[in-house]
């Protein structure tokens, strides 16, 4: 469902709004307990390159089991009893 004042589906408002409060609990953290800039600096980039990381290895591996289907497809097309399996 679209909702019409933002044209963003409801989930993907969900996604960025418990992100923004992600953000927005951990700069108050780091701003009671005194933490250096470059600590909380570091932190962040260090998630953000983690989930990149982990985007980017989720990515392939679902290319690698595609591949693999297309070419079961290709080498034994004869055999599709079950064509949801893989």
């Amino acid at each position: 469902m679209k909702l019409p004042r933002l044209k963003m589906r409801k989930n993907t408002r969900a996604t960025l709004g418990g992100l923004m409060i992600a953000v927005a609990s951990l700069y108050a953290l780091a701003m009671a307990y005194d933490e250096a800039r470059d600590n909380l600096w570091n932190f962040f980039f260090g998630t953000l390159s983690l989930l990149a990381l982990i985007l980017v290895f989720a990515a392939a591996l679902v290319a690698v089991l595609y591949t693999l289907r297309w070419l079961k497809r290709k080498l034994f097309p004869g055999d599709d009893d079950n064509s949801n399996s893989f």
